[in-house]
């Protein structure tokens, strides 16, 4: 070996040296979050007998290379730690200490504040002196991994169209929103729900892309994400949520969501009732109430929405209003009465029909037979009256006629027996202005009044005209 070889080795020797001492560096712990945070990069060495520790150095990869960013000194040079030119991005947010012993002790760099560039490789390197002169032993390469907690999206999702929704629209709803390092993602649902806000059904959507772009100076993602929905009528009053997913774990509270959406529909659903619910009426009965009881659309069908039209006659409206009273009660109000419901939006009129048969029947007058008890009570001389019951006045109208019937064949036969008893000369008539009988052979008191066709028969049989004495 020549003497210039010589020189060679012995200078490498003096700057590489031969290491004795064992060195390591490690973080504490090894994830640092973004911001307020304790996290510690410790370097440790153990010398041995005959080597004196003279200082130590925590280096950092910068632009490819390790670079000293902070120095320290044991006690026997007497000099505080300190920030290297390339570690003045530590000021104000690290604490250095210096090693206690020269023989077993540790340099330590105590992070207050994580920022994105301590996320980096990092070494430690220990200077001593020996027995053979002065040399330096490295350590391993220790990591720091910055994490970024994610935030909650920058506002309520945003969609488009944004007003004048119509059952059927495709809408477009897109979130934004810091998700965090390393990146989140978003994920949507929706929330149907009533009218009072209960929650009817509830639908993920987790496979949206979420796009994100790292933001300078704070080295967390800014994601971005859209949901297509296609609106139905059951999207009236619901809601869309855009919420964080982070390291795959849903974070409960960083969501925000839309307000209830505004779906217009057309009305359907138009169903009519009668009260009272019988299958016919009639004549005269009670009001009868026609209601529509629900139609749905959205806007709700007003007041004056509600048309009511008979079947016969569906160009002239009969009433406006949700309730139709049918006050006279009478047979020519059978009709199948229509109700049409109708609504407005985005200048478009939507109409839908139903309808109810009314029956109305003649009233029906039910007549009752009353039995009557009638005596009739037959006198003859000195003898007592009986009497016989005559039951039902149907009765009364025949004994009548047959007492009519008798009566007029007994005044017939007593004329016929007064004209016999003239020819045979024993009663004579006597004619005169009066036609009248003054005592018939029975010398009744009763007066009989005779036709006077007879005293002109008798006029033609005797021309003298005798009073009966």
């Amino acid at each position: 070996m020549s003497v210039k070889n010589i020189h060679v080795v012995i200078v490498l020797f003096s700057l590489i040296g031969i290491e004795t001492i064992n060195v390591q560096i490690q973080a504490t712990p090894s994830d640092g979050i973004l911001g307020q945070t304790s996290l510690q990069l410790r370097c440790s060495y153990t010398a041995v007998t005959g080597e004196y520790v003279t200082g130590a150095t925590i280096q950092a990869k910068i632009n490819g290379q390790f670079k000293n960013i902070a120095t320290f000194y044991t006690p026997s040079v007497p000099l505080n730690a300190s920030l290297t030119t390339d570690g003045n991005y530590l000021t104000n947010r690290v604490t250095l200490t210096n090693p206690t012993t020269n023989m077993i002790d540790s340099a330590v760099i105590q992070f207050s504040q994580i920022a994105c560039a301590d996320e980096n490789e990092y070494i430690c390197q220990v200077a001593y002196a020996g027995s053979d002169g002065s040399t330096s032993a490295s350590s391993g390469v220790a990591n720091i991994n910055v994490k970024g907690n994610p935030k909650q999206p920058d506002s309520v999702p945003s969609y488009v169209p944004s007003a004048g929704i119509e059952e059927g629209n495709d809408v477009v709803f897109k979130c934004t929103g810091n998700v965090g390092k390393p990146q989140g993602r978003f994920k949507w649902m929706r929330y149907r729900r009533n009218t009072n806000g209960d929650t009817l059904q509830e639908t993920p959507y987790e496979s949206e892309t979420t796009t994100a772009v790292q933001m300078t100076g704070t080295c967390t993602f800014n994601g971005s994400s859209q949901l297509t929905l296609h609106m139905e009528q059951l999207d009236t009053n619901a809601v869309v949520r855009c919420q964080v997913i982070y390291q795959d774990v849903p974070q409960g509270s960083l969501y925000r969501q839309t307000d209830g959406i505004n779906v217009y529909y057309s009305v359907r659903n138009v169903q009519v009732t009668k009260s009272p619910i019988i299958p016919t009426f009639t004549e005269g009965a009670g009001l009868i109430i026609l209601t529509t009881c629900t139609s749905d659309g959205n806007p709700a069908v007003t007041n004056t929405g509600y048309t009511w039209y008979k079947e016969f006659n569906t160009s002239v409206p009969i009433w406006t209003g949700p309730t139709f009273f049918i006050t006279n009660v009478v047979v020519n109000k059978t009709y199948n009465y229509i109700c049409v419901a109708q609504n407005s939006f985005n200048g478009q009129t939507f109409k839908m029909i139903n309808s109810i048969h009314i029956q109305i029947d003649f009233t029906t007058t039910t007549y009752s037979t009353t039995i009557t008890k009638t005596e009739i009570v037959f006198t003859t001389p000195n003898t007592s009256s009986t009497k016989r019951d005559q039951e039902g006045s149907t009765m009364v109208i025949p004994i009548l006629v047959a007492l009519v019937v008798v009566l007029s064949v007994l005044q017939l036969g007593e004329i016929i027996s007064l004209f016999i008893l003239h020819k045979k000369g024993i009663v004579k008539f006597k004619t005169g202005k009066d036609i009248q009988i003054y005592e018939d052979v029975n010398r009744r008191s009763t007066e009989k009044h005779v036709y006077s066709s007879m005293n002109r028969a008798a006029e033609s049989e005797n021309s003298e005209y005798n009073e009966i004495h």
